[in-house]
């Protein structure tokens, strides 16, 4: 008992001296008092073999708060609490020594990532996940904190810890072990840790509504680029729940909102990206997908013109992607998609089935899908656009102005009807060159300018495309050829003003040389682009349409 009396007023000095601060003196006397706290703890567990697991405890406590006040090296600061940790280890379960060895592997595995001893903390943390399941089986307000041990009262009498203070430390270190996976670059294994901590800090109400929402909306835009679509869908909805539900309910405090309102804006404009982002990831999987089926079909050659008539087939599992599918970045990155663990990455607390519902999530096939994934989309790329202005804001302007394009080039993909498609190709265009016409007043953009003039090169040439389409179909409704009709015949048919077609009634020969000029260069370019790609052989599009036009006429 005595033992025990000049640890409880050792310790006392300890306290007073870590709380005053402005001591010249305090650093000597605080290493002193420690230094001859572990001596007497030493003899209290020699002494009374009752208190050997309560000096344990009580050591560890001590090596936990010399490597937070003593300014020693990181190696000794690990060092000291890696004894401490291997000591108590063994007895984990026992009331005085769990919540202190929590809060030492805490600190330790901090202390090992930091000295990029990543192995080391990966075990430590791995090793302890049977103990999580096994707190869960005892009584909550069982257990003590060690700095409470630091008194002459038997144990029987110590006031017990607060279970919340338990599950944040448990919380604290699956966060540590989700930072250590997505630092070993194990997505898997990083998501799912990362989305426990979250769903046990939305359980227990820890920190901030905003700062958990902007986080949750991290990790489903991480999911986005692991092209894992269900669970970006979920956690983005998650996200935007809770923030909308933080904001809605500062409102009613108008004093608070003024002062929070800047900052909700900035976290609603982060959603904002993260939504565009889940966006154009549906619509490029979806598309795709389409290109996949159509370039590996071996019965046919490929008809330029007949790709987004694709949607026409029947698309089975809608509502997955398939391995073919997946073997874009994101499966590479992953290995599998949504149909493994989508069911462990849920927040059962909230009630997101509604908002869901509104959200696109299947794979594009029709081209009513895809006006409603891109009206979806638009919406939050106007919030994010209207935000930004040009002088400001450059390289958000720039990089919201690029994605509206590329939103108009999926649509347009998806679109069967001729007009509609050259309409919209024409925003696209009407996008990039205002953007085009802004970089020229600005120095140090000239590899951004290059990909804008590049894009609407493409632009017209889709233009173009789209305008020969709709002269062929005329011509093609005019003058129906026979394969079988002798040669000088048609040739002198030609000739003839009763003959001519749409096109040569309506246009004077200068106008159709210089179309045909430009109708045999955006062919010889269509040529080239395909062969290059390795998807045609060396015939141009322009022989593979027109052969084909006459065998089926």
């Amino acid at each position: 008992m005595e033992t025990l009396t000049r640890i409880t007023s050792t310790f006392e000095n300890v306290r007073n001296t870590i709380k005053n601060k402005n001591s010249s003196e305090r650093l000597q006397s605080l290493k002193k008092d420690i230094q001859s706290l572990n001596t007497e703890l030493v003899v209290l567990g020699k002494e009374n073999h009752d208190n050997y697991i309560r000096s344990l405890a009580m050591e560890g406590y001590l090596s936990l708060l010399s490597a937070k006040t003593i300014p020693i090296s990181l190696m000794e600061k690990r060092n000291n609490l890696q004894s401490a940790y291997d000591k108590i280890k063994p007895y984990a379960l026992r009331d005085e020594c769990l919540f202190i060895l929590l809060r030492i592997q805490n600190l330790l595995c901090y202390y090992l990532i930091q000295l990029d001893q990543v192995t080391l903390a990966r075990d430590l943390l791995e090793n302890m996940e049977d103990l999580y399941d096994k707190i869960s089986k005892f009584q909550p307000d069982k257990f003590l904190d060690a700095e409470d041990l630091f008194t002459t009262e038997p144990l029987e009498k110590i006031k017990r810890v607060n279970p919340e203070k338990i599950d944040k430390v448990i919380t604290n270190n699956v966060q540590m072990q989700a930072f250590l996976y997505n630092k070993l670059n194990l997505p898997q294994k990083y998501t799912l840790y990362n989305h426990t901590a979250l769903r046990r800090q939305l359980e227990m109400k820890e920190g901030t509504p905003q700062d958990w929402a902007l986080r949750t909306a991290r990790l489903g835009n991480y999911f986005t680029y692991l092209n894992q679509i269900g669970n970006a869908r979920h956690h983005l909805c998650a996200g935007y729940h809770v923030l909308r539900t933080c904001h809605d309910n500062c409102k009613l405090m108008p004093e608070e909102f003024v002062l929070k309102k800047a900052d909700f804006e900035m976290h609603f404009l982060e959603l904002s990206h993260h939504w565009v982002k889940y966006g154009l990831t549906l619509f490029k999987l979806s598309k795709k997908k389409i290109l996949n089926r159509y370039f590996t079909q071996t019965t046919s050659r490929a008809d330029l013109w007949k790709t987004v008539d694709l949607l026409d087939e029947h698309v089975e599992n809608v509502d997955k992607f398939d391995d073919e599918n997946l073997k874009d970045q994101g499966a590479e990155k992953t290995g599998k998609g949504d149909c493994t663990t989508e069911n462990l990455f849920t927040f059962p607390s909230l009630d997101l089935k509604e908002m869901e519902t509104k959200v696109p999530l299947d794979i594009v096939c029709s081209v009513e899908e895809a006006r409603k994934l891109f009206a979806f989309t638009h919406k939050w790329l106007m919030r994010a656009k209207h935000y930004y202005d040009f002088e400001h804001h450059s390289a958000q302007y720039i990089s919201c102005s690029l994605q509206l394009a590329e939103l108009y080039e999926h649509l347009a993909f998806f679109e069967r009807n001729i007009d509609n498609q050259y309409s919209i190709q024409k925003r696209r265009a009407d996008v990039l060159e205002t953007l085009n016409s802004l970089l020229k007043s600005c120095d140090n953009v000239m590899s951004v300018q290059i990909d804008v003039i590049r894009e609407l090169s493409q632009v017209q040439l889709e233009l173009m495309t789209l305008n020969l389409q709709k002269l062929w179909r005329e011509e093609s409704q005019t003058n129906i050829f026979n394969r079988d009709t002798d040669a000088d015949s048609i040739i002198n048919s030609l000739n003839s003003e009763s003959n001519k077609t749409l096109t040569e009634k309506t246009l004077n020969t200068s106008c159709k040389n210089m179309f045909l000029r430009k109708m045999e260069a955006a062919t010889s370019i269509n040529g080239k682009l395909f062969r290059l790609s390795g998807q045609l052989g060396a015939r141009t599009p322009s022989q593979l349409s027109l052969g084909a036009a006459f065998l089926n006429n």
